[in-house]
């Protein structure tokens, strides 16, 4: 997209937002890269009817890269709840450790590009982008609850699908196994005790047990700690953020939620485990 035709789609979502769109530029999507470096191409998927302050939730891809695919699975539920669906997309080569986040000498902070870009679309659209609901699936999902641990006041509602893994609630394992400190992570403090306390749903297939699987880290401390299959991890990291709410004796918030019949697919858990509309519900229903 060039910048001329990025500008005129801001125009525009802009006049989405100010109430004075025509019914034809209702429902847009709009593809932008933020200015700032590392370049982060995202999908803006804005509503057919968008309130004042719109709500703004941020859908994180997996290994697959599929953010378009994210929006055109979403957009029926956000235009019913007016929200706004911001894809980014962390492309293999510049971005290849984004799920942890971009540790020293593997790739560009990812939480950091994000951020960036969602300050830059909030300063040309004038939505408000500082705190957002996030979402991810697979490799997403690590990127989603990591990014809430460095960043939870960036988080209004987190919702995980299927992770791989999970970096655990642990003040005894270094990053990215646990929160011991953030080794890797240039000026990251990550805040053990917001991350319990954030509303937090967890969504994975029941069928979503393969032990096997080749896109699965099946590293013997993985496993130890954490089990040999999402569902199996899944129910981990929910057990263990809860127990450290309790300790804590802050109110705890991760919730899990099984999908039945559904496997580790992001299009089989929206059209047969009604992902989307557990998603949008969680965070405005």
């Amino acid at each position: 997209m060039s910048g001329a035709e990025a500008d005129s789609a801001w125009r525009a979502a802009q006049a989405l937002v100010d109430g004075h769109a025509g019914a034809g530029q209702r429902g847009q999507l709009v593809e932008f890269q933020s200015g700032s470096r590392p370049r982060l191409p995202v999908w803006v998927y804005v509503p057919e009817s968008v309130p004042d302050e719109p709500r703004v939730l941020v859908s994180v891809h997996g290994v697959s890269r599929n953010a378009e695919e994210h929006v055109a699975l979403f957009r029926h539920l956000a235009d019913r709840y007016g929200a706004v669906v911001i894809a980014p997309t962390f492309d293999a080569e510049r971005f290849r450790d984004y799920q942890r986040l971009g540790r020293l000498s593997k790739g560009p902070r990812a939480d950091l590009a994000l951020i960036r870009a969602l300050n830059e679309i909030g300063v040309r659209t004038g939505w408000n982008t500082s705190k957002v609901d996030l979402f991810g699936f697979s490799g997403g999902a690590q990127f989603a609850h990591r990014f809430t641990f460095a960043h939870p006041q960036r988080v209004r509602r987190l919702v995980l699908g299927a992770a791989g893994w999970y970096t655990m609630p642990d003040l005894t394992a270094p990053y990215p196994h646990g929160v011991a400190d953030a080794a890797g992570l240039d000026n990251a403090r990550l805040n053990l005790v917001a991350a319990v306390q954030l509303r937090t749903l967890v969504i994975v297939g029941a069928r979503d047990n393969k032990v096997d699987d080749m896109e699965l880290n099946r590293s013997a401390r993985i496993c130890r700690q954490q089990g040999f299959s999402r569902l199996e991890r899944a129910h981990r990291w929910v057990n263990a953020m809860n127990a450290v709410a309790r300790q804590r004796g802050v109110a705890g918030g991760v919730e899990l939620i099984e999908m039945d019949d559904v496997e580790h697919s992001f299009r089989e858990a929206v059209l047969k485990g009604d992902l989307a509309t557990k998603v949008f519900e969680f965070c405005y229903g």
